[in-house]
């Protein structure tokens, strides 16, 4: 090993380790990695004793998964977790159990990490090679700094959903959902998607989505409708664009759908919302909506475009591997400031419901403005995370309507 003979030192962002994490003996691993999350990300070589902070010689450690999952196990013991960790196996020759295991551990957008037990609890950080704890001054300059680029963050999706805006056509009195998800830390490693790559993460999203959904869904998905096969997915600015454009020409616009898939892991979906049938407030005479004094949004589709946005963020989040959490956001776009209404089926007609009877619920109001609503996902969220997140994004919309029951995802979870 090279840096064994050039005896390299030790510094703040490379921390030489002879053994790895034993089961049950983790809290100084803890330590280690929440230190090195803290002060900005840095390397951890398992398998190098050290002399003084240089590396003296190889001390081959085991490099199979069980053992090598003993440091993710330490990660997760911090306070909050340690997310988006990357462990490289480097056998000491071909077929070998043993050699040496690279950690590669992210500054973390959610330092400072705390390490320690019940109510004994300290946030360690590097200084130079050794590891010393913050001061409570230094803890509370350290969750400023969190908050700080969480806002930083939400910033971003805001100024992501409005560069998505400029590409879906308003000028008819369309009113669409859009939803933007990006990682809440910058990746430390980026490569550009290929054609096939954002073809295959469409197609992944869609699947899971409709995992989540189940069969039970009257109206069409975003990620359904949507163009992703390769030949047809267009060039954008760092990032590959599927839509629906039935008048193609330079001056057109996502008419139906619009998927966009950043090279830097950030995704982005619009789905146009409004039923083009005539729709009715479901009062006695039933009475038609007018469409020239309301913006409609479909009941169906933000449930399922609660699960289209949560699963494409999550299959780009898998792609991406080392991104970590990833943060959401879903809002509504439309052309002057009529005033929202949520329509669906008419449910209270015992029996059948027909598609045909589309109207605003007797006890919805119409709202003047959509209020947007976040989230975050989580490379450790389980299916059932995953469809408890989209129920939660889809409450908090149709909840602005004066509705407070799912129809959709609610059916797919008790499934």
């Amino acid at each position: 090993m090279q840096a064994v003979s050039a005896g390299v030192v030790e510094e703040a962002g490379l921390d030489w380790k002879q053994e790895l994490p034993q089961r049950g003996k983790v809290e100084e691993t803890t330590k280690d990695i929440a230190a090195m999350a803290n002060s900005g990300g840095g390397v951890i070589i398992y398998g190098v004793a050290e002399s003084s902070g240089r590396a003296e010689s190889v001390s081959h450690v085991s490099v199979m998964e069980a053992a090598r999952l003993m440091i993710l196990s330490a990660a997760a013991s911090a306070q909050p977790m340690v997310q988006g960790m990357e462990l490289h196996a480097l056998p000491d020759s071909e077929g070998s159990d043993e050699g040496v295991v690279v950690a590669i551990v992210p500054g973390s957008p959610n330092a400072p990490h705390m390490v320690g037990q019940k109510h004994l609890y300290g946030a360690p950080v590097r200084n130079g090679p050794t590891t010393v704890w913050l001061d409570e001054r230094a803890i509370e300059r350290a969750y400023s700094e969190r908050f700080t680029l969480r806002s930083s963050r939400n910033s971003l999706l805001v100024a992501m959903a409005e560069d998505l805006r400029d590409r879906l056509s308003l000028i008819n009195g369309e009113t669409w959902l859009v939803g933007v998800a990006t990682p809440l830390a910058p990746l430390s490693r980026q490569s550009d998607l290929s054609r096939s790559e954002a073809s295959e993460l469409l197609n992944l999203g869609e699947g899971r989505s409709r995992k989540m959904i189940g069969k039970a869904a009257e109206f069409s998905w975003a990620l359904g409708e949507v163009e992703s096969l390769p030949a047809m997915l267009r060039v954008g600015r760092r990032r590959w664009v599927a839509e629906t454009v039935y008048r193609d020409g330079p001056d057109s616009r996502s008419e139906d759908v619009h998927a966009e898939l950043h090279h830097d892991g950030s995704i982005g979906l619009a789905i146009k919302t409004n039923p083009t049938y005539e729709t009715v407030r479901f009062t006695r005479p039933q009475v038609p909506l007018d469409k020239e004094s309301y913006k409609e949004i479909l009941e169906g589709a933000v449930e399922t475009f609660a699960a289209d946005i949560v699963s494409l963020a999550f299959e780009a989040m898998r792609k991406s591997q080392n991104a970590g959490a990833y943060s959401l956001r879903i809002e509504a776009a439309r052309d002057g400031n009529m005033p929202f209404v949520l329509v669906g089926l008419n449910r209270a007609r015992a029996g059948w419901i027909s598609e045909r009877e589309v109207g605003q619920d007797p006890k919805g109001r119409t709202i003047p403005r959509f209020h947007p609503v976040e989230s975050e996902i989580r490379p450790s969220d389980t299916e059932e995370d995953l469809v408890g997140i989209a129920r939660s994004l889809a409450l908090e919309i149709v909840e602005q309507f004066g509705t407070q029951s799912l129809h959709y995802l609610a059916l797919s979870a008790a499934t």
